[in-house]
C-alpha cells in the first residue's frame, strides 16, 4: 500500500508541469469528481444521472454553449464509476470528449464516532476538435497557425486524484492532463504548450439542528503551470418544505484570481432550485465581474439531476445525508458482531 500511495505522489509531481476544460471542472460543485477523479462514485449509496445546459453571452452570434450528460455511482463497496459525454461550441470552434472515472476507497478506520479512508483515482478522456476557418477574414488567414481550411483531430488524456475523508469532511488533490498534446490540430510549432492544472479543495457536509437543513460549504485552489491561480468559495444548501418529498435547494459561489498582491475579483454564481423526492433541477446565473465579462453579459445554466438510492426512505433529503445514514449503520451492523 505504501510503494501504492508513493507511486502515486510521484506521478503527480512530475505532470504538475505540464489544463482540463474548464466549462467541464467549474461544475464539480455538482458532481465533484468532474474536477476530481477520486470522487467518482463519492456517495457510495446512490446512483446519479446528471444533464447540464450552460450558455453565454445571451444575444451574441455563435455565443458559448457547452452540454454535459454524467453518470456516476459506486460499483463495488470499494469501487466506484463516473462518466460524461460533453459538447461545446464557441465562434467556430467546437470540441467533444468523453471520460471515464475509476474511484478505489481504501478504509483506514471505521468506527462509530471515526471513519477515515484514502480514496485514489483515475481517469482517461477522449476529445475531438475541429475549427471552421473557411469563414475567418484574410486578415486572420495571415496567421501562420492558421490554414484556411475546416481542420479537426482526436486526441486523447488522463488524469489523477487522490480524496481523504474523515467523517464528514473531505481533503482532496488532482492534476489533470497527465500524457504530452497527442492531438494532431496542436501538434503546430506555432501552438502553446499543453498545461496541466493542479486542484486542491477541501469541504463538508453538516445538519442544522432539528431542522432538516444541510449545507454543504467546499473551498478550492487552482493553479496551472501558466502561473495562473483562482480560488473557489462555495456554500451549497437543501431547505425543507411543508410537504417532506419536496424541498428548495440552492448554492452561492464566488471566484477570483489569486495572481495578484491581494486578489481580484473573477465572478460569483447563484443557483436556486427544487428537489422532487429524487429529482433535482435548478437553474444557475453567473455574475462575471472583470471588465470584459460585465461587457459581455453573464451566462446561464440549467442542472438536472436525478438518483436511484439504496436507502429506500421517502423524502427529498439530499445524497450527503443518505450517506451518512447508510455509513451509520453499517457502523451499527459492525459493533453488534463484535
Amino acid at each position: 500500500m505504501k510503494k501504492l500511495i508513493l507511486l502515486f505522489v510521484l506521478l503527480c509531481i512530475l505532470t504538475m508541469g505540464k489544463a482540463q476544460k474548464y466549462y467541464i471542472t467549474n461544475q464539480y460543485l455538482y458532481d465533484l469528481y468532474l474536477m476530481n477523479p477520486a470522487g467518482a462514485g463519492y456517495y457510495k449509496g446512490c446512483y446519479e444521472f446528471s444533464g447540464y445546459y450552460q450558455k453565454q453571452w445571451f444575444g451574441m452570434d455563435k455565443a458559448p454553449t457547452t452540454q454535459v450528460l454524467s453518470y456516476q455511482g459506486p460499483v463495488t463497496e470499494s469501487l466506484g464509476l463516473g462518466s460524461y459525454f460533453y459538447n461545446d461550441q464557441n465562434g467556430f470552434y467546437s470540441e467533444m470528449g468523453f471520460q471515464t472515472s475509476l474511484s478505489y476507497e481504501v478504509m483506514f478506520s471505521k468506527k462509530r464516532r471515526r471513519t477515515a479512508s484514502m480514496t485514489f483515482g483515475m481517469s482517461l478522456n477522449a476529445e475531438q476538435s475541429s475549427v471552421d476557418q473557411t469563414q475567418l477574414t484574410d486578415g486572420a488567414i495571415l496567421d501562420p497557425v492558421l490554414s484556411g481550411a475546416n481542420e479537426s483531430g482526436w486526441g486523447f488524456n488522463a488524469n489523477a486524484g487522490i480524496l481523504f475523508k474523515y467523517n464528514d469532511y473531505h481533503f482532496g488533490f488532482s492534476v489533470t492532463n497527465i500524457l504530452p498534446q497527442n492531438n494532431p490540430m496542436y501538434l503546430n510549432d506555432n501552438e502553446p504548450a499543453l498545461t496541466s492544472d493542479i486542484h486542491i479543495h477541501a469541504g463538508t457536509e453538516y445538519k442544522l439542528g432539528d431542522r432538516d437543513i444541510f449545507l454543504e460549504p467546499m473551498i478550492m485552489y487552482r493553479r496551472n503551470m501558466l502561473v495562473d491561480s483562482k480560488l473557489d468559495m462555495s456554500v451549497k444548501g437543501f431547505f425543507p418544505t411543508p410537504d417532506p418529498n419536496l424541498s428548495l435547494w440552492g448554492l452561492v459561489s464566488y471566484r477570483r484570481t489569486m495572481d495578484h498582491q491581494f486578489g481580484k475579483s473573477l465572478g460569483m454564481a447563484i443557483t436556486g432550485g427544487v428537489q422532487l423526492n429524487n429529482l433535482l433541477v435548478g437553474l444557475e446565473y453567473q455574475l462575471g465581474l472583470t471588465g470584459a465579462q460585465l461587457d459581455y453579459g453573464s451566462s446561464y445554466q440549467l442542472v438536472c439531476k436525478y438518483r436511484i438510492c439504496k436507502d429506500k426512505s421517502k423524502g427529498s433529503i439530499p445524497c450527503s445525508e443518505r450517506n451518512r445514514n447508510k455509513r451509520n449503520k453499517a457502523i451499527k451492523r459492525l459493533n453488534a458482531k463484535r
